[in-house]
């Protein structure tokens, strides 16, 4: 079991970005009603959660997609 903390330490993500995935992606494996809240944290089990982030795509945003675009101007 893991602390969404732990989960964005593993995947390489802020914690943030984490808590946004697991309550707006439909795909997160572990309904939010299925969470085991332990004092002020949220434990999840992390096989499920594992899977899922080794087989998502990243998804980046716009500021993202403009950082690459200055870069592809700048090399021009």
């Amino acid at each position: 079991m893991v602390t969404l903390a732990e989960i964005a330490r593993r995947v390489k993500l802020s914690k943030q970005r984490v808590s946004q995935i697991a309550h707006k992606d439909p795909d997160f494996p572990i309904p939010q009603e299925d969470w085991q809240k332990v004092g002020r944290y949220y434990f999840l089990p992390w096989e499920p959660v594992k899977e899922f982030f080794e087989a998502r795509e990243p998804q980046h945003g716009v500021h993202h997609a403009k950082r690459i675009e200055r870069r592809q101007s700048d090399e021009s």
